[in-house]
C-alpha cells in the first residue's frame, strides 16, 4: 500500500510507510486481518486520517487509490495464508519472508503458493497510477527490448522503496544489500535462461545502485 500511496502523491517521504505501519498495527490490535477484510472502508478512513495527521494531502482520489491498493494487497495476503493449519504453508511463508531468503518466490511455489498473477496485477496497478499502462506480454521480435520479469521487478522496487522510506539509513541499506546479494547469488547458481539472466541483471543493477548510493537512478527503474 505504501508503494501505491507514494506513487499517487509523488512523494517518497518515509512518513507514508510509517503511517501505513501505524494504521495496520492499530487495526490488527483490534480485530486482526479478518476484521480489515470485513471493514475495508473503515480501515481506509483510518489510514487517510493517519496520513493527514502526518501532513500528507489526502482527498477522495487518494482514498480511492488506498482502497484499490488494499483490495489488491489482500488478494496477495489471502494466497500467503491459504490455510493456517497447513504446516507446509506456514513453514514456506516463514522462510520466504526471512531476510536471508535467496528466492522467496521459488520457496512459495514449491509449497504450492502461486502469487505471480496477483503480483503482476499489483504491478499493473502501480504503473497505471504513474500514468503508464503495461501492455500484455508478447514475445519480443529480434532487435526489440525484452520486458523485465514482473516478479523480480516488483521485488526490486519493493526493496528500494523500503530503503527510501527508511530515508536511506545505514541499517536499511545493509538490509537491502543483503536481500539483493542473496538474490544475485541464488540466480547465478541456476542454469542460464533468458528470463533468469534478465532477473540476474536487474538484481545486480539494483545492488550496484545501493552499493554506490546512486539514489537518483532508482526512479529510472520505475519507468519499466
Amino acid at each position: 500500500m505504501a508503494l501505491a500511496i507514494a506513487r499517487k502523491l509523488g512523494n517518497t517521504n518515509p512518513t507514508i510507510g510509517h503511517a501505513v505501519g501505524e494504521s495496520l498495527s492499530m487495526w490488527l490490535s483490534r480485530g486482526g486481518y479478518p476484521d480489515i477484510k470485513k471493514n475495508p472502508d473503515q480501515f481506509v478512513n483510518l489510514l487517510a486520517k493517519t496520513l493527514q495527521a502526518r501532513g500528507m494531502y489526502v482527498d477522495e482520489n487518494v482514498k480511492k487509490t488506498i482502497r484499490d491498493a488494499l483490495e489488491k494487497s489482500m488478494k496477495i495476503a489471502d494466497k500467503l495464508i491459504p490455510d493456517v493449519s497447513s504446516v507446509k504453508h506456514l513453514d514456506a511463508i516463514s522462510r520466504a519472508i526471512a531476510n536471508d531468503a535467496e528466492d522467496p518466490f521459488q520457496i512459495l511455489r514449491n509449497a504450492g503458493i502461486e502469487i505471480e498473477p496477483e503480483l503482476e496485477e499489483f504491478r499493473q496497478f502501480l504503473a497505471e497510477i504513474s500514468g503508464k499502462k503495461i501492455e500484455e506480454k508478447k514475445k519480443a521480435p529480434a532487435g526489440e527490448t525484452l520486458e523485465l520479469p514482473s516478479d523480480a521487478l516488483l521485488d526490486v522496487l519493493s526493496i528500494l522503496q523500503a530503503l527510501e522510506f527508511a530515508d536511506y539509513s545505514e541499517k536499511a541499506r545493509e538490509k537491502a544489500l543483503q536481500k539483493l546479494s542473496s538474490a544475485v547469488r541464488e540466480l547465478s547458481r541456476k542454469d542460464p535462461t533468458p528470463e533468469s539472466l534478465l532477473k540476474l541483471g536487474l538484481y545486480a543493477y539494483a545492488l550496484e545502485l545501493v552499493k554506490e548510493e546512486r539514489w537518483e537512478n532508482i526512479g529510472k527503474l520505475r519507468k519499466f
